[in-house]
């Protein structure tokens, strides 16, 4: 006896609900880390630092520059764009998907700054990350929902040509307390869709 379509409805919504909660864990899972490291003051000794990882090879440095800040009102402003994706695209993605994104996107700040940075010799936040799960999630969440996708992918992109033309918001960097840096941002951004990109690939090939 074939299932009915209630049933089978009922069934995708559990499943989907399963999934948003993973996803709201795993985005907790970051917050409260940040919180931590925060509270210890462990930003000198997890940010960015161009020094630290050429000459000690401190490569972990690449992915923990991610997850400290300059002060609490820099990490709630991060804390607060994280749980808005959270919010709009937790269903988008595994959570297994998720965590690919988010390490590809801290990764490719971190190499992108190291790479075509070599002015800047230290560098902390979430934001540039930020910018990867956002249009990561879109370009995910493309094939359920087209218009929402397209919203946000413009507005993701859209503000990262502003910021590399006419450089942060002013607000922004009164809110973070220091200077925004807005490479960052577009490695972020690039990383992450990169990212999806390449899981869409792999599940593309895996069907045939």
């Amino acid at each position: 006896m074939k299932p009915s379509r209630n049933n089978t409805d009922s069934t995708s919504v559990t499943v989907n609900l399963a999934s948003n909660l993973k996803a709201y864990y795993l985005a907790l899972f970051v917050g409260v880390t940040c919180l931590v490291f925060q509270a210890l003051h462990l930003a000198t000794a997890l940010r960015f630092g161009r020094a630290e990882i050429l000459e000690s090879g401190q490569w972990w440095r690449i992915v923990t520059g991610n997850l400290v800040h300059l002060g609490y009102s820099h990490l709630f402003l991060n804390l607060a764009g994280l749980t808005l994706i959270s919010l709009l695209l937790a269903h988008a993605l595994s959570v297994r998907q998720w965590v690919f994104t988010g390490l590809c996107s801290m990764i490719g700040v971190g190499v992108g700054l190291l790479l075509f940075d070599p002015q800047l010799s230290w560098y902390v936040g979430l934001s540039g990350a930020l910018y990867g799960l956002l249009l990561g999630g879109a370009i995910a969440e493309f094939r359920h929902h087209k218009q929402m996708a397209l919203l946000i992918a413009a507005f993701t992109i859209g503000k990262i040509i502003w910021e590399q033309i006419f450089g942060a918001v002013e607000s922004s960097e009164a809110m973070t307390g220091g200077n925004v840096i807005v490479n960052a941002h577009l490695y972020g951004m690039v990383a992450g869709a990169l990212a999806v990109l390449f899981l869409r690939a792999v599940e593309f090939i895996r069907s045939k």
